[in-house]
């Protein structure tokens, strides 16, 4: 498993308006994550986030549809495609921080299942991708925390 967290500034709800809003990704990330974009679903009136829902994401090395697992008040989370063998459970949690007063804990992980997923772990193969989660979350917080100079 690869975990990583971040305090912000920010109530959660204000975070998770930002995470949410991936059309503007490219404004305010450059790395790893490229775009994610909720695929059209076969009801219209279904929520494009609910669990169950479909995601197309680029990622800077891998492009690929994933499955929404939980979409809830604290937690936000997608399963991936097996790639090579391994299946990633990909998750963000928005919860509210005992560190920063009125601000978020962005917690950000992924976790491996199949018979290589051993390799994924941060000291190994895992740690290009420690590494970029670290760079989400650190572009997360800072425009988080710009929104409130912004107004």
């Amino acid at each position: 498993m690869i975990t990583t967290q971040i305090e912000i500034a920010r109530p959660p709800s204000e975070v998770r308006k930002i995470f949410f809003d991936f059309e503007n990704y490219p404004s305010w990330h450059g790395g790893m994550i490229k775009s994610i974009a909720p695929l059209p679903s076969s009801t219209s009136d279904t929520d494009p986030l609910s669990p169950s829902q479909k995601l197309h994401c680029v990622f800077e090395k891998f492009v690929f549809d994933a499955i929404i697992t939980e979409n809830s008040g604290t937690t936000f989370q997608w399963r991936g495609p097996p790639v090579q063998g391994v299946t990633g459970l990909h998750s963000f949690a928005f919860e509210e921080s005992k560190v920063t007063p009125g601000g978020t804990t962005f917690k950000h992980f992924e976790s491996f299942t199949g018979f290589p997923a051993f390799l994924l772990q941060p000291w190994l193969l895992g740690k290009e991708i420690k590494v970029g989660f670290e760079g989400f979350n650190r572009d997360l917080k800072k425009k988080a925390e710009a929104e409130t100079s912004e107004g």
